[in-house]
């Protein structure tokens, strides 16, 4: 019994003696401007799923903090304001993390379209085209608010769509899957996620049957400043009105890709147009040999990534494709998580054998060691080419490893 004792007191005092730090800051409400209480904050491990650790809220002075293991394991901050969520990236003993929510209200109209991009490439077989579409919205209410409801932004898809990820994500933060619901119309869809004051990207990935020719009509539903429309050289491009897109020349973009621009569209113009032929895009001729890819991947399609001291490429006029390119044509957006659900979900039956468990855990490890590698790169502890080499090696590994934990479902 004394030996019992001992033990416990051991593992007591080693417990109390592991090394602890704490993840503090404050909400603050970017519409009033003043402190945000009550608010509810749950704090997540970048790990193994988005484990959650543990919950607290915002005092009267909009401040909490957690108290967590010490080292360089990354969270994520959860703080819900008024049904809406709000994510930060937060380090133990990083300082004070600071966290802005905004008032909630379903009738914000100041909403514009900067850029709309669409990537499109045949199956090596091509009987299906896949589509890579990258909406930045921009919400200027003021004062600052967050559009909350159902119906935040409509999309019209091609007959016969078949969509494999939706995801948005606001600036300075992560990539979070979100859902796309069939709407009150033929093909028409709305993202579930509440647009934030400021930019917000939505990536859509989808395919449709392909018999080497297609008409496309990608009705938007906001004034948009730009629409890009990228394809193989290959592939003929036919707008229905031969006056609203432009064929951009420049001696940076490969001859084997083609870029078609159309500025100032409305709900109202003719944006519609056919494709024929197939190709598949370059990718080693997008990553380039003067290191632009880099560049390129901190700002994708007008700048949603990490700042950085670059010029953003697509107003720069160098590569406006290139970020789309790297991002959603290679690996693509490995930190897309989960986010909370607040539409359309489908639930599964996970796997409990033991090849199920090995798979996830894999992929659960790489996660992980992406992040970490991306946290490198911003803290500028790797060079480019070693963030390249490491990020490419991730990649191909990430992606046999899905196969696989596929195949085992």
């Amino acid at each position: 019994m004394k030996r019992f004792v001992l033990i416990l007191l051991v593992i007591s005092a080693c417990t109390l003696a592991a090394p602890a730090d704490t993840i503090r800051g404050a909400v603050r409400n970017g519409t009033t401007n003043k402190p945000s209480a009550g608010d509810s904050i749950v704090l997540k491990k970048i790990a193994a799923g988005m484990q959650e650790v543990a919950k607290t809220k915002s005092n009267a002075k909009g401040e909490f903090s957690f108290t967590v293991p010490s080292g360089r394991q990354p969270y994520l901050l959860w703080v819900e304001h008024q049904q809406v969520t709000y994510t930060k990236v937060a380090m133990p003993g990083s300082g004070p993390v600071d966290v802005q929510v905004f008032d909630a209200s379903a009738g914000v109209k100041n909403l514009s379209m900067p850029e709309h991009l669409m990537v499109m490439q045949t199956s090596p077989g091509g009987d299906s085209l896949s589509v890579d579409a990258l909406f930045t919205l921009e919400n200027t209410s003021s004062p600052p608010v967050t559009r909350n409801g159902q119906h935040t932004f409509d999309i019209y898809l091609p007959d016969g769509a078949k969509i494999e990820e939706a995801t948005a994500q606001t600036q300075g933060n992560m990539a979070l899957k979100t859902s796309l619901v069939p709407g009150d119309e033929k093909n028409k869809y709305f993202f579930g996620y509440p647009l934030r004051p400021g930019k917000t990207q939505f990536h859509l990935r989808y395919s449709v049957p392909y018999s080497g020719k297609l008409s496309l009509n990608p009705r938007v539903t906001l004034p948009t400043d730009k629409m890009m429309v990228v394809v193989p050289a290959s592939i003929n491009f036919s707008p229905e009105d031969a006056s609203i897109y432009s064929p951009t020349a420049d001696p940076q973009i490969p001859k084997t890709v083609t870029l078609f621009v159309a500025k100032s569209v409305t709900p109202d113009s003719k944006v519609a147009f056919q494709i024929q032929g197939t190709g598949e895009l370059p990718r080693e001729q997008a990553a380039g040999n003067d290191g632009s890819q880099g560049q390129a991947q901190n700002r994708p399609g007008g700048g949603l990534g990490v700042p950085n001291q670059q010029p953003d490429p697509l107003h720069s006029g160098q590569w406006l494709f290139l970020g789309v390119l790297t991002v959603f044509l290679a690996a693509g957006a490995v930190y897309v998580y989960t986010s909370k659900p607040q539409a359309v979900a489908v639930s599964s039956k996970s796997k409990t054998n033991g090849k199920g468990r090995s798979s996830s855990l894999l992929l659960d490890a790489m996660k992980e060691e992406l992040f970490q590698l991306e946290s490198d790169r911003l803290e500028g502890k790797i060079t480019p080419q070693e963030y390249e080499t490491s990020k490419a090696a991730l990649d191909k590994t990430l992606q046999r490893a899905v196969k696989r934990q596929a195949a085992t479902k």
